[in-house]
């Protein structure tokens, strides 16, 4: 088994940096040592604002399973943080992403302009930031149709709620996306309170969530009887008609599902006494049966236990999106495979499409105090007119 690096040295100009002739030569050079008969391929890496892909061609009886087995060694070798080793949907190639010396976070007020321009094409646009490339990368709620993020501890996950948030109250009116905001920590939400898309006061306990989890409850059912009367399939066609009083989109954002499903320290005691059972029979119904209706989820955990992320959870939430977590059982309990465990921190996370095969790579934005506030104050002097 071999890898042909005199071909790599005489192929290998100009074109690269010293640090991609660096990683490239290290890289070909773990390979070779631990017997993997693959081939570089110079003409195929992908330079990010955060990390820099470069890809291999394995050869003859080479597995990729094998080559994605050696993140841990190419860590040691390249002596960064960690590296991710997947194979990108579509190509035939292993990708190994190798973090940046120099990397430049995703600020959300560098993302907004695009997010602007876009976000009257979707009925609920979320700003997921940039992919590796730097390309922004925006989805519609209304067609995952509701969207799971795990992540540890710092990895990114309340920054992402808070961005995505922002972009939602900067570029839609409350009279398109209103939001009900579950924060049981108290920490993350309050700067949103006063926001003219809130429907109730951000809800800071458990109690107080299963109370709101209710009225949307009702507030389903109501809608769903209507759009059966009018003989209409859901919100989208009940819009269309300009006789009608048009529906807002309800988005549910959950800081920590853990809490509500009564696995936390913190949750036990209501989880004794049934609260926890009764919030997943609720959060469940809504899953299942919320879409039509044009209300939907976006549920977060620091906590992604098989307890949490069960059965019913995946099946009710495709889009699933993943922070650095810390073990690969944690990945695969969000993603279905590993990876999640060699991700950066700041915003780095994997992301599973239910409209596209594969992993997604994606880089979080960072939204501040001050352009959450920002967004606030302009979305309510746009409603006063």
């Amino acid at each position: 088994m071999f890898v042909d690096i005199c071909w790599i040295r005489t192929k290998m100009n100009a074109t690269l940096t010293d640090e991609q002739l660096e990683v490239s030569a290290k890289l070909t050079m773990k390979m070779i040592d631990l017997g993997h008969n693959v081939t570089f391929i110079r003409d195929q890496i992908s330079i990010g604002p955060i990390v820099t892909v470069y890809r291999f061609a394995p050869k003859a009886s080479t597995k990729v399973s094998h080559i994605e087995s050696m993140a841990e060694d190419f860590a040691i070798a390249l002596g960064v943080e960690n590296v991710l080793v997947k194979r990108i949907p579509g190509e035939s190639f292993v990708s190994i992403w190798v973090p940046n010396k120099e990397r430049n976070y995703v600020n959300w007020r560098d993302t907004i302009t695009e997010f602007s321009k876009v976000s009257g094409q979707a009925y609920i646009p979320i700003n997921l930031g940039v992919d590796h490339l730097g390309r922004s990368h925006i989805q519609d709620l209304s067609s995952l149709p509701h969207l799971l993020i795990a992540g540890s501890t710092g990895s990114g996950k309340s920054t992402l709620l808070s961005s995505i948030l922002a972009s939602l109250i900067y570029a839609k009116r409350s009279d398109e996306v209103q939001f009900i905001l579950s924060d049981t920590k108290g920490v993350d939400f309050g700067h949103f309170e006063g926001a003219p898309h809130l429907l109730f006061p951000v809800a800071t306990s458990v109690y107080k969530t299963c109370e709101q989890l209710d009225w949307l409850l009702a507030e389903m059912e109501r809608r769903l009887l209507i759009l059966g009367k009018l003989g209409v399939r859901n919100i989208h066609e009940h819009n269309q008609n300009t006789n009608l009083k048009r529906m807002s989109h309800i988005t549910l954002v959950i800081d920590e599902l853990a809490d509500l499903l009564g696995d936390s320290s913190r949750a036990s005691a209501q989880s004794n006494s049934g609260l926890g059972k009764v919030s997943t029979q609720k959060i469940s119904e809504l899953a299942r049966k919320a879409r039509a209706s044009g209300i939907h989820i976006i549920a977060a955990t620091q906590r992604p236990s098989v307890r949490v992320v069960n059965g019913d959870i995946k099946a009710n939430f495709p889009a699933r999106l993943c922070f650095r977590v810390p073990s690969g059982v944690d990945s695969r309990t969000v993603l279905g495979t590993e990876g999640a465990e060699y991700l950066l921190a700041r915003g780095d996370m994997l992301y599973v499409d239910p409209n596209r095969p594969g992993l997604h790579r994606l880089h979080a934005p960072i939204a501040d105090i001050r352009d959450i506030q920002g967004a606030v104050t302009v979305a309510t002097m746009r409603e006063r007119g």
